[in-house]
């Protein structure tokens, strides 16, 4: 009953929010890109080459795309980034982060990139930021009376790189539907060679059981009941077998991982409910299930690790007082289960009421408008105490005729809920979890100005993110060294991001980012006080600059990054690096059918490149790549 009030008194009095004006608007500044909200599309889908949408991520500052696809933020690791598709969380609570170069790119229309705390928006995990992807549909493809689209694209290259993707639009009267098959299998081991490399000496050698297999099945249909009524329903199949080759000191030559996942989305949205305000409704289903078995360790037997999620989003939105004021807010009901042979059978429900009041008005003056947004979110568990995150938002835009400048600034508290993992690893040779862990909070802001030319955009960020309550795994002498999980540390990271870009002659264009992050241990522990946080450079700097002429497009991507600290104590570092990447495309007609021939080549200069101690990449990567569309 305590819990209806609280959530009864947030609906009545508007002091949380669900989904801030920023991102629902559709002005011309809600897309321009900026350093703390960047929005991709399928124009920067194919500047780079993109296969998933880690390749598409992986190129913006402050973004670190790992070997198994997961994403990190800023300071932060990937089980503090919330991925959302089509308005579901992919995100479970058995603590492993999201692979997103599990999503084939045809699937996607626009991938947002949310940088900061974002739990006033999205709850629970979402520290570091938001990845917020959206899938194509059926009826975006229609032109000139054509009812069905057909896609088919092939890739192969080194490593025994081979991609296929089939897809089909279609649209009949009210209904539209989208389809997608993507089949990726790599196969062949690579040479390796790191001596001397940082702090480590390690000789040439071989990775091996480096092999890999997937299919992904992406199923979205649209219907239109009336002119403000939609139905939605989507359904995706992901499947992967790889080998692992594990660390390069002590190698799993024979270890195999298999991944099931599964989801369902359903959503009806009625533009006009009552009164201008909008409601939308979504309920999603999400079976995620992991196997790993290692035949030569006969003191782990195989594992089994089942993550299920039911989802229920409510959300209303509309404008008040004459436009002056936005409201959304909603509710949301989320219930995870694990099924684990290490953790067992243990459930988290959580029951969440948001909003957001935003204000704005048109000036006729050098600034020609203004915005401020009020908005938390209360979140109610059944396993740990109730959170309560709130955000100030702010921003001014001068909008010339020859310019136009963009003041943002974003006040926000997040958390992120101990994991599955955390709280309940069941004692090991190696290992036990903590039931007694609390959340991690996180105080964040940021400050950015943007400027846009008619052919030049520059923009700058300012960010800070103090993090209290970290939740560190760390071998603990009273359980016999044994590695637990304790909410011991503080952390403190402040940085700079600055993105620019050039446009000429409509041919020409050149891209710019680079972040400067000092991320800092601030803890309790004197020999780690003052020093930098594992794995988190300095400095990462990227440049891509294109060329087009007629149906022919020039690629060229160059990425830095800074040397990285892979202990706490900062005595054991990787060295920085920089590669190079390249692509050419040709594109041209076969009568109706629009045609593209690719080619690519990654990391052309061969460049050795570890990204966690003990393991390796490959090297360079070449491939080919056809497109029809017709």
């Amino acid at each position: 009953m305590k819990k209806f009030v609280l959530f009864a008194a947030l609906f009545i009095f508007v002091f949380a929010q669900g989904a801030e004006t920023e991102a629902t608007t559709d002005t011309e500044e809600s897309k321009q890109k900026s350093s703390s909200e960047v929005i991709l599309t399928q124009e920067d889908f194919k500047l780079n080459n993109c296969e998933n949408v880690g390749d598409a991520l992986q190129t913006i500052t402050g973004v670190f795309v790992s070997s198994t696809g997961e994403i990190g933020l800023r300071d932060v690791s990937s089980s503090k980034v919330v991925v959302i598709l089509d308005g579901q969380r992919l995100n479970t609570a058995g603590g492993t982060g999201v692979n997103i170069s599990s999503m084939p790119i045809e699937n996607v229309e626009t991938i947002e990139l949310l940088r900061g705390g974002r739990s006033a928006q999205y709850g629970a995990d979402a520290v570091g930021g938001v990845i917020v992807v959206t899938s194509k549909k059926g009826l975006q493809d229609v032109q000139e009376n054509k009812k069905a689209f057909y896609g088919v694209r092939v890739g192969a290259g080194t490593y025994g790189k081979l991609m296929l993707n089939l897809n089909n639009s279609l649209s009949l009267g009210k209904f539209s539907s989208f389809i997608s098959y993507q089949f990726d299998r790599s196969t062949d081991d690579f040479v390796y060679e790191y001596l001397n490399y940082g702090s480590y000496n390690i000789p040439r050698d071989t990775v091996v059981n480096n092999q890999k297999m997937s299919n992904n099945v992406f199923v979205k249909l649209d219907y239109i009941l009336d002119s403000e009524q939609n139905l939605s329903a989507s359904f995706n199949h992901y499947g992967s077998k790889s080998g692992t080759p594990g660390m390069i000191e002590s190698p799993t030559p024979n270890a195999v991982l298999e991944i099931n996942n599964q989801s369902y989305n359903v959503a009806y949205t009625n533009m006009d409910l009552f009164r201008g305000f909008s409601l939308k409704g979504q309920g999603y289903f999400l079976d995620n299930e992991t196997k790993f078995n290692d035949p030569d360790d006969i003191y782990s037997p195989p594992s089994d690790h089942d993550n299920y999620a039911i989802g229920l989003e409510l959300s209303q939105n509309g404008n008040l007082l004459n436009d002056l004021l936005n409201l959304n807010y909603g509710y949301s009901y989320r219930n995870d289960r694990i099924n684990s042979t290490n953790v067992g059978n243990k459930v988290r429900n959580t029951h969440s009421a948001f909003a957001a009041l935003t204000a704005g008005k048109d000036l006729d003056f050098f600034i020609s408008r203004i915005e401020a947004s009020l908005a938390g979110r209360y979140d109610a568990p059944s396993d740990f105490a109730d959170a309560l995150s709130p955000r100030f938002s702010f921003s001014m835009v001068h909008a010339g005729s020859k310019y136009a400048l963009n003041l943002k600034t974003h006040i926000t508290r997040s958390y992120k809920a101990p994991t599955f993992n955390d709280l309940y690893w069941p004692q090991d040779a190696y290992s036990v979890g903590n039931p007694n862990l609390q959340p991690e909070y996180g105080f964040n802001y940021d400050v950015g100005l943007s400027l846009n030319l008619s052919n030049f955009m520059m923009s700058t960020n300012f960010f800070s993110n103090d993090v209290t309550n970290l939740i560190l795994w760390q071998q603990d002498p009273a359980l016999n060294n044994l590695w637990t999980p304790k909410n011991i540390s503080k952390t403190s990271t402040k940085g700079l991001e600055t993105s620019a870009t050039l446009t000429l002659w409509k041919v020409w264009g050149l891209h710019i980012e680079h972040t400067f992050m000092r991320a800092l241990d601030v803890g309790p522990d004197i020999n780690r006080y003052g020093k930098f946080l594992i794995y988190k450079p300095r400095n990462k700097f990227d440049i891509s600059s294109s060329l087009k002429i007629a149906g022919i497009e020039w690629n060229f991507n160059f990425h830095f990054i800074d040397y990285r600290y892979t202990d706490a104590s900062n005595v054991k570092w990787l060295p920085a690096y920089s590669t190079f990447d390249s692509n050419i495309s040709y594109r041209f007609n076969l009568g109706n059918v629009s045609m593209n021939v690719i080619g690519e080549v990654n990391n052309i200069f061969n460049t050795p490149v570890m990204l966690t101690a003990g393991t390796a990449e490959a090297g360079r990567l070449m491939k080919l790549t056809l497109g029809a569309n017709f």
